[in-house]
């Protein structure tokens, strides 16, 4: 094989490699790996021209370059936002993509997948309640389909362009709670009210949700369980510890079922409502602290019920 032969496969292997496949659907067993995030590695080069190039081609309505996916293991400790700004990507991109539900510390050896055009990855499965969230209320509509390694219960949509709305954003970065039932009303609000048993004034540390007496309660977020106690006022309550100093509780429980030190994720059962301690009727007393200081559940909580 003469040599000039030899370069021109060379080089016909490298854009092969390099650059995107055209068409709606990406289904590659192999995503180039990008191994130095620098100049001096010729593809973390083309994505970061790829991604020049789209932020240029957007603002003037040009033809946008194909999706293309790649691959990176990480050399050292990093964050999403660290590997965002050099990707010159929204945080949203990176995290869609590789099912990341919160800024978690990224360490060495963590393989993760990166694109060349900024915008959400949609996942045709959810596995997280900020995926729940993402797709529940985008269209897939003049989307991107992609299926990684040919695995089809890793179907995502991709929207180019598009970033977080403020409540997911503030929901990834751990400012906001799920509702902990799947129905109910908030019949008494955070802040100062008349005691309806004393007939007093004072402040109601947290929200009063009615349901059904047996409605199952939901944790919040993710954590671990504090305190499975009882007392005169609350009853029968739980409190969950989480991260960045939050902890909720839940009082006037009929049932508890978990455990003192017991992990939980968001939106596992733990326990029933009822109308044990100092109660009226059957409700769930819900509150959230932050380093021991209460906050209004009803800014704070997602799908709450007025």
């Amino acid at each position: 094989m003469g040599q000039n032969n030899f370069k021109n496969i060379l080089i016909l292997c490298l854009l092969i490699l390099i650059f995107p496949i055209k068409g709606n659907t990406l289904n590659d067993n192999l995503y180039p790996l990008i191994e130095r995030m620098d100049q001096s590695d010729i593809l973390f080069q083309q994505i970061s021209d790829d991604i020049s190039s789209y932020y240029r081609n957007s603002e003037q309505n040009k033809t946008l370059r194909p999706l293309q996916i790649y691959r990176i293991s990480l050399k050292g400790r990093t964050t999403i936002f660290e590997l965002a700004a050099r990707f010159n990507l929204p945080y949203e991109t990176i995290t869609t993509l590789n099912h990341l539900n919160k800024p978690d510390i990224l360490l060495p050896g963590q393989v993760l997948l990166i694109s060349n055009t900024p915008g959400i990855f949609l996942p045709l499965y959810p596995e997280s309640d900020i995926e729940f969230m993402i797709r529940s209320w985008r269209s897939t509509e003049n989307s991107t389909k992609l299926v990684l390694n040919g695995d089809i219960n890793k179907t995502y949509f991709f929207l180019t362009g598009e970033k977080f709305h403020k409540v997911e954003r503030s929901f990834f970065l751990g400012l906001m709670f799920r509702f902990p039932l799947p129905t109910g009303i908030i019949s008494s609000h955070f802040g100062q009210r008349v005691n309806p048993i004393t007939g007093h004034l004072h402040y109601h540390n947290g929200i009063d949700i009615a349901a059904e007496e047996g409605t199952e309660i939901m944790a919040a977020r993710a954590g671990t369980i504090e305190d499975v106690k009882y007392n005169d006022i609350c009853g029968n309550f739980i409190t969950i510890k989480h991260e960045n100093n939050y902890e909720t509780v839940y009082c006037h429980l009929k049932t508890v079922l978990v455990q003192l030190n017991q992990k939980v994720q968001s939106g596992m059962i733990i326990g029933t409502v009822g109308s044990t301690g100092m109660s009226t009727g059957p409700h769930l007393h819900f509150e959230i602290r932050n380093s021991g200081t209460p906050k209004d559940p009803s800014l704070m909580i997602l799908g709450k019920k007025e």
